[in-house]
């Protein structure tokens, strides 16, 4: 007897999370858009132009995950990263999972209406895990330096900073005390003098702190840039490029 199962073939949640041809045909040619886009920028090191390119370098996975989905934005992610380690070496090659992981993760949260605010401070956690930390372990290990003597020693250069800003001294001629009373005596200059105390200074006396919030804000900005250049770079693909098997628009942060 034949089974009817057997003839209606596996169930349809089955047939939809496997990669079929046409999948993994855009993902190769779009991951091997972004490889070339990160030798580009690695091997013509010209300021400025190496950031429009680093820019760029998401809208493959982005274009990838929205018209195929997340999981084919990853699978090609670990794709590129296996052939980009090839040619730069496996701690180089680790910005692509970076540009994979953002473009993917602009696609995911596109697609579940995810603020942008939220994607971009996801993506900054991102960021700062694979782009801004690896980079930073390596550096201390190979140079064999103590973070930790590091940044106590900058802890104690800031308080002798501190300390002598009063005795500020101008050819031979103590200008400190001067200088802080003449400030003072305007409101404005006394309330600018309190918040450096209160904000600054206090930044200058944690090195910890000031590590943090530098790497969050530079990771922010980053991401926040990377987002908007792919939502402008996808407003300008072809229209036949965001539109499904069926034909129907493919929407990516309100961009048809």
């Amino acid at each position: 007897m034949i089974d009817t199962e057997e003839l209606a073939g596996p169930p349809a949640a089955a047939r939809r999370s496997r990669l079929d041809v046409r999948t993994i045909a855009e993902a190769s040619l779009l991951l091997d858009v972004t490889v070339l886009l990160v030798l580009l920028r690695t091997f013509v090191p010209i300021p400025g132009f190496q950031g429009l390119v680093r820019l760029a370098c998401p809208m493959p996975f982005v274009l990838l995950a929205v018209r195929r989905g997340p999981r084919a934005g990853l699978i090609a992610t670990v794709a590129a990263y296996l052939l980009l380690a090839t040619f730069i070496g496996p701690v180089f090659a680790t910005q692509v999972l970076v540009f994979g992981g953002l473009g993917t993760l602009f696609a995911w949260a596109s697609k579940r209406r995810v603020h942008p605010g939220a994607t971009v401070f996801l993506g900054a956690l991102l960021y700062g895990l694979l782009y801004l930390l690896p980079p930073f372990v390596i550096g201390l290990l190979v140079l064999r330096i103590n973070v930790v003597t590091t940044l106590q020693a900058v802890q104690n250069n800031a308080r002798g900073f501190l300390g002598g800003l009063g005795h500020l001294h101008l050819l031979g001629v103590p200008v400190g005390p001067a200088l802080v009373s003449f400030v003072s005596s305007f409101p404005a200059g006394h309330a600018v003098l309190n918040g450096l105390h209160g904000a600054v200074f206090t930044l200058l006396l944690h090195p910890y702190w000031v590590l943090v919030i530098i790497s969050s804000a530079y990771s922010l900005v980053n991401v926040w840039a990377y987002l908007v250049v792919s939502i402008e770079l996808y407003r300008r693909l072809p229209v036949e490029a965001r539109r499904d098997a069926r034909g129907g628009g493919l929407d990516f942060f309100s961009v048809r």
